[in-house]
């Protein structure tokens, strides 16, 4: 790694690292925005300096801070924003491992240091939590994106206001690793908040803005901040209704008690997320089996006269449609039969790092064809990927009681439930030309009469709906797209997955 620093203006260097380390210089003394691997301070000599006063950290992501790691009698002061000791200090770091193992939750930070630093100072913050360093009056300002707590230092320098934005804003209008503002998959508080923050940041003077990764921006840097915050705005809006002003069209069903309901004679959905499919054979197929709607499963089952469940299917990974697949084998003897997208991720859950797998593996006691028909019993059902919400969805359809049923997960929603969707993510892998536009059109022509997908919606299909989410899809494709310092979504936007397959080269989400 080239360690030559490059000199801003007198006194104030930009050290290339895991980041951008700033330092400036006051006589042989420093001041350090950020901190990278640390290999930098060999060449503190360089420059002057011959004592590092202080480090302050602008957030807590592992390349802002790593170097710090494994010491704790540091010769200088390591400051960092209030409200960062749960992800900088070990006990913290120690807490979300564990919670994120025992639970599989979405990610509270997508870049942890490995033990975490002890002998920081949790003392930044806006307003009157500001650090003065000699006659150097160093403020804050929040600007939220990596993270909720992350901040923008401000200082004069040689005349000049200087500011520190962390990985609040890159050159160029965009965001280094956009997926960080994904603080989860359907909700847009994180854009929100780094949409904020960058507004407020494009309020004050600025003559250079320095962020963690990329160029420093010299020229109209608040011009920049505010074609920023325009575009983060965009990204929020495309976490919102992906078919604005479509009814819900959801259809009657009989309410037999709270957690069961009759769908049609032969359908019933239980739980939150299950569908007990009956066959004139006196079996029982089900599709997407909770573990915790199990006691409701056998409730109906005892309402029905037993009949013996003998086959089970799932429209995703997340485990509140897999993980009851080994009760209902254990229990009834039913085979798993999965999608093989499903069947890739299932059989081993760490395989990819995957946010809500079920907490053990499940094998297939088959496997599903990619994209064609499969029996049981009398029904043919038509099975195809179905990416949305996660890229390892499926969907199923097959005629029940004369009606074409139409089994999807929780890619498509009635307009009222979230935001028609279960929200896209990097980290799920959700795609949107190869995701949510081709799942849209294959609903579009296996023309269902029903959707029975996830968390209880069962309505009616109507096109408008899923045209307005191909249209959709596209413009939340672009929102991503632009904020993409390389202008590549596979390279900027995308988390890949260890052993995960590559996008096919012909349908990759890029410009074109």
């Amino acid at each position: 790694m080239n360690q030559t620093p490059l000199e801003l203006m007198e006194g104030l260097y930009c050290f290339p690292d895991a980041c951008n380390v700033y330092v400036l210089r006051r006589g042989d003394c420093a001041l350090a925005i950020d901190f990278g691997s640390g290999q930098w301070m060999d060449r503190l000599p360089a420059i002057g300096v011959k004592r590092l006063e202080h480090v302050i950290l602008t957030h807590h992501h592992a390349d802002q801070c790593a170097g710090l790691e494994g010491r704790d009698d540091w010769p200088f002061a390591i400051h960092a924003p209030n409200g960062e000791r749960p992800f900088l200090s070990p006990e913290g770091i120690e807490a979300i491992r564990k919670r994120r193992l025992a639970a599989n939750p979405f990610p509270p930070s997508y870049s942890l240091l490995d033990r975490g630093l002890t002998n920081v100072q949790y003392d930044l913050g806006p307003g009157s939590r500001e650090l003065f360093w000699g006659p150097t009056r160093v403020r804050f300002i929040a600007t939220p994106g990596h993270g909720p707590n992350a901040l923008s230092a401000i200082l004069d320098w040689q005349g000049k206001q200087i500011v520190f934005c962390g990985d609040a804003a890159h050159a160029g209008a965009t965001v280094w690793r956009p997926y960080c503002l994904e603080w989860h998959h359907s909700h847009a508080d994180g854009p929100l908040a780094a949409w904020e923050g960058v507004r407020n940041l494009a309020s004050i003077a600025i003559d250079l803005l320095c962020p963690s990764h990329g160029p420093v921006v010299a020229d109209h840097p608040r011009k920049m901040l505010a074609e920023l915050a325009k575009k983060l705005m965009n990204l929020y809006e495309a976490k919102g209704n992906i078919c604005p002003g479509e009814p819900d069209r959801y259809i009657p069903v009989e309410t037999i008690t709270p957690q069961i309901k009759k769908v049609l004679p032969s359908l019933y959905q239980y739980g939150m997320n299950g569908y007990l499919l009956l066959s004139k054979s006196g079996e029982g197929l089900v599709v997407d089996p909770q573990r915790n709607a199990h006691q409701w499963l056998e409730d109906l089952l005892d309402r029905l006269g037993r009949p013996r469940v003998t086959a089970a299917i799932a429209s995703h990974y997340h485990c509140d449609h897999t993980d009851g697949f080994l009760l209902l084998k254990e229990r009834g003897g039913a085979r798993i039969c999965l999608h093989p997208w499903l069947g890739e991720v299932l059989e081993d859950r760490r395989r990819y790092d995957l946010i809500w797998p079920p907490d053990i593996d499940v094998h297939a006691d088959e496997i599903l064809p990619e994209r064609g028909e499969w029996r049981w019993n009398e029904y043919v059902f038509q099975v195809a990927p179905f990416p949305g919400q996660t890229r390892w969805h499926a969907a199923y359809q097959t005629t029940i009681d004369g009606q074409k049923v139409f089994f999807g997960g929780d890619s498509f929603q009635p307009c009222s439930r979230w935001n028609g969707t279960g929200g896209f993510c990097s980290i799920n892998d959700s795609r949107f030309r190869d995701g949510y536009v081709s799942s849209a059109q294959l609903v579009l022509d296996w023309k269902p009469d029903l959707l029975c997908n996830g968390h209880g919606t069962v309505f009616r299909f109507r096109p408008s709906q899923f045209r307005k989410i191909q249209k959709w899809a596209l413009k939340a494709e672009k929102a991503v797209l632009d904020l993409c310092p390389t202008g590549d979504l596979e390279k900027d936007y995308y988390i890949h997955h260890p052993g995960a397959p590559a996008p096919h080269p012909s349908r990759r989400d890029n410009k074109g």
